[in-house]
């Protein structure tokens, strides 16, 4: 790789147990092997990626892999955000081994760890955006940053499930599609208010997804066209659907044709304001945020260099 800055290795434990010795006896041999200098740390706890990038950051790393999910690697992110340092220069490498893998799939990873490995040591890297969210908790103002997209409605309550049902299934792509399905029929829309563009939207929201990466759930399409690195976010909203729209649009959701159906709306947006009445959460890289609305939703471009295959 030829990195003269040493790398932080951050490393979920709960991401994908199986042969997990294995595979990091096999990466600590590579970085020694390539003469990568590094320090890793496991996780221990939701949101433990968090406080472990933010120190590393503060300390001078500016280079992190992630040895994780979507989840993980989010954390990692609003660590590094959080440690008030220069982000543009820093760089972000992933070797998956969670749920969904929605970031890692986007770039052609898999849990094939060798080749994830493989395309770490080869360096290629490329600017990305991250989202950033605004919002009010307890009357308090917090800022939090995602990697691949952020969801309301149907779509936060899928992960809400999906947190629940892990334990009965286990850490499979199928355990967000079980949740979904479970959501369709529990969910209640609630009224919304949405400002973008110049325009302002007053309706009931069902679901709502903003992407800066074009999977979620475990490999679902709601926003096909996005991009990491376009500088916009793409985004859909289903406002008040019937049951037919519902059940023509699952298959879509996984052959990257459901933007064309009658039900959702489209758009794309560099900035937007959400507010809604009810309080509750939103769904960020599959972490559930609890909120106090409203929310703005705007876009770093360029903020991070993320590791990725060569075209």
């Amino acid at each position: 790789m030829g990195a003269t800055q040493p790398w932080a290795v951050i490393i979920n434990l709960k991401s994908g147990k199986k042969h997990f010795r294995q595979q990091m006896l096999y990466l600590f041999h590579e970085l020694k092997k390539a003469g990568i200098r590094y320090e890793h740390k496991f996780t221990d706890f939701a949101g433990h990626a968090v406080l472990i990038a933010r120190n590393y950051a503060r300390s001078g790393f500016r280079n992190f892999l992630v040895v994780g999910g979507d989840g993980t690697i989010s954390e990692v992110v609003n660590g590094i955000f959080g440690a008030g340092i220069e982000t543009a220069g820093i760089k972000l490498a992933q070797i998956p081994r969670g749920t969904g893998n929605d970031w890692a799939r986007f770039w052609g990873l898999n849990r094939d760890y060798r080749h994830a490995i493989a395309v770490f040591l080869a360096g290629n890297s490329r600017p990305i955006d991250i989202g950033t969210i605004r919002y009010a908790l307890e009357g308090e103002e917090r800022r939090h940053f995602f990697i691949n997209s952020v969801g309301f409605g149907l779509d936060a309550a899928v992960v809400r499930i999906a947190h629940r049902l892990k334990r009965y299934i286990g850490s499979h792509a199928i355990l967000y599609f079980i949740s979904l399905l479970t959501a369709v029929f529990r969910y209640r829309p609630f009224r919304f208010q949405l400002k973008t563009n110049g325009k302002e939207i007053q309706d009931v929201l069902f679901t709502m997804n903003i992407a800066n990466g074009c999977y979620s759930g475990g490999g679902m399409k709601q926003n096909p066209g996005a991009l990491p690195y376009d500088g916009i976010f793409d985004a859909m909203m289903v406002c008040k659907p019937s049951l037919r729209d519902i059940l023509t649009a699952l298959p879509r959701l996984f052959d990257g044709k459901l933007l064309s159906h009658r039900a959702l709306e489209s758009f794309r947006t560099e900035w937007l304001e959400l507010n809604y009445h009810n309080g509750g959460y939103f769904e960020a890289d599959g972490i559930l945020v609890n909120c106090d609305p409203p929310l703005q939703i705007g876009i770093e471009k360029h903020a991070l260099q993320m590791i990725v295959p060569y075209e």
